[in-house]
């Protein structure tokens, strides 16, 4: 009954800060909208801080890519980030709110941190295996993890505020991009 309680809590939160935002939500509405107690809330979670971050949790573990291997795992990542684009609409909506509040409140910004590292590394490790694929200095991968991020979240970002924005487009471009510089990666000349 206790995960219930707490599964309850967490999809009430996910819903009333989705609905109205981190700053217009309260402990109070969050419990009202899961149909428990105050105090319920929290006994699970110390602060709204606690609270968020464990949606944000949450809301990582539904946006996380499967574990997968080289080039194939590669396009198999882009292929659900564009499912989960059309899917997912009001969970990269919180999660990009969660960013922005995380810049402002270091306990919320250590967790958004946290996601951001173990998804670039999630993308450093398949660039390097494409590139131990392909028998290329693995050297790049990391910077072409941080590129591929922000290019994640960009296209995130775009395709919730532009409803003339082409997401599979941008995708499948992404994809082709990346790809190609992995295929392509010779360290630049330091100058």
């Amino acid at each position: 009954m206790s995960t219930d309680n707490r599964e309850k809590i967490l999809q009430a939160a996910f819903t009333v800060l989705g609905r109205q935002g981190y700053e217009n939500s309260s402990i109070k509405e969050i419990a009202e909208e899961a149909g428990v107690a105050q105090g319920l809330v929290h006994y699970y979670f110390k602060s709204k801080q606690h609270l968020v971050l464990a949606v944000l949790g949450e809301v990582c573990r539904v946006m996380k890519l499967y574990p997968v291997q080289g080039e194939a795992g590669a396009r198999n990542a882009y292929g659900t980030f564009k499912t989960l684009l059309k899917d997912n609409r009001d969970t990269h909506a919180l999660y990009l709110q969660l960013i922005a509040v995380g810049l402002h409140d270091k306990e919320v910004g250590a967790g958004v941190l946290n996601f951001l590292s173990e998804d670039r590394a999630h993308i450093e490790e398949l660039a390097r295996q494409v590139l131990a694929e392909r028998e290329v200095d693995p050297a790049p991968a990391r910077g072409i993890a941080g590129v591929i991020e922000a290019a994640v979240l960009g296209i995130m970002i775009q395709n919730l505020v532009d409803p003339n924005f082409n997401a599979d487009e941008a995708v499948d471009t992404l994809t082709a991009m990346s790809l190609s510089a992995v295929f392509n990666s010779v360290p630049a000349a330091q100058g």
